[in-house]
């Protein structure tokens, strides 16, 4: 299982352009248009230069996107502070 890091949560209009592709390939992956305060968090898989990107309109809590890094990735978010932050800003939607 891989390790997930957090590089970050964004609106659209803050996400660093190295990022930007891979917001759009996922949007197109999820047929989302995004809204300029849709919040966005990125997910590094640690050790590789690949990322995973969620959409955090589009969950109603962590398990949600536990179960979609465990199915999609097989990845996991290990760290307790990057859970406590993702979920603070899903409580605050």
């Amino acid at each position: 299982m891989f390790i997930m890091e957090l590089i970050g949560i964004f609106n659209k209009k803050d996400v660093p352009e190295e990022y930007e592709s891979f917001v759009s390939y996922k949007a197109n992956m999820d047929n989302k248009t995004i809204k300029d305060n849709d919040q966005i968090a990125i997910l590094r898989i640690a050790n590789t230069q690949s990322y995973h990107v969620l959409f955090l309109d589009l969950y109603n809590n962590m398990g949600e996107i536990e179960k979609e890094l465990e199915e999609k990735v097989d990845g996991k978010i290990f760290n307790f502070n990057t859970k406590n932050i993702i979920e603070g800003h899903l409580n605050g939607k």
